[in-house]
C-alpha cells in the first residue's frame, strides 16, 4: 500500500493529528505477512501503523489477542483503530528499541529488560485455563510436533543464520542435537 493512501487512510481515523507535518517511515521487521510503519505527525504525535494480509487467518485474529492480553494486564500497545475491511491497524509506539538492542549494554540495564519481559510471560503463564479456552479460537494451529519443527527451522535459518551469520555447517551440526530431536 502506498505511503500517501496510508496518509489519508490515518487523517481519515484521526482527524485531530497534524497530517500537515506527517512521516511515514516503513519499519523494517515484521512477520506473518504484517508490515508495519512509523508514522511521525509531531514529536508528541507518534502511531505505529500495521498492514496486515487479510488471506492469512492468524493476521485477522491479532486485534483480538491483544485485546485479550491486556485485558489480562499483560503489557502490550494499546490499539488506537483496527480497520478490519482494510487489514489496518493504529497501535501506540513504545519506542524504537527491542530487547535485542540493548544486546551491548551492562547486565545490569539487560538484566531489569529480561526480568521484566519474564514477568509478563509469568503473567500470561499464571492465567487459569478456563480463561485460555475462550482465547483458543483466536489462536494459531495447535503447537504440535509439526509447527515445533516448522518454528525451529525459521529460529535456525532468519535468527541464527540471517541474523547472527552462524556457518551452515554449525547451524546443521546444531539441529543435530539430541534435544532438538
Amino acid at each position: 500500500m502506498r505511503t500517501d493512501l496510508l496518509v489519508r487512510r490515518t487523517r481519515k481515523h484521526f482527524p485531530r493529528l497534524d497530517i500537515a507535518q506527517v512521516k511515514i517511515t516503513p519499519i523494517q521487521r515484521g512477520g506473518s505477512d504484517r508490515k508495519f510503519y512509523r508514522i511521525r505527525c509531531s514529536p508528541e504525535q507518534v502511531l505505529i501503523l500495521v498492514k496486515y494480509n487479510l488471506e492469512r487467518e492468524e493476521n485477522r485474529h491479532y486485534v483480538n489477542i491483544a485485546n485479550f492480553l491486556t485485558e489480562h494486564r499483560i503489557g502490550v500497545p494499546e490499539i488506537y483503530f483496527h480497520d478490519a475491511v482494510e487489514g489496518l491497524i493504529w497501535l501506540e509506539d513504545l519506542g524504537e528499541r527491542d530487547l535485542y538492542s540493548y544486546r551491548n549494554d551492562s547486565w545490569l540495564v539487560r538484566r531489569a529488560l529480561y526480568e521484566s519481559a519474564l514477568d509478563q510471560i509469568a503473567v500470561l503463564h499464571a492465567l487459569p485455563e478456563s480463561v485460555c479456552i475462550e482465547m483458543k479460537q483466536h489462536l494459531p494451529a495447535e503447537f504440535n510436533s509439526e509447527l515445533y519443527l516448522w518454528e525451529q527451522r525459521y529460529f535456525f535459518e532468519n535468527c541464527l543464520g540471517r541474523y547472527f551469520k552462524i556457518e551452515k555447517a554449525k547451524l546443521v551440526q546444531l539441529a543435530s542435537l539430541p534435544a532438538l530431536q
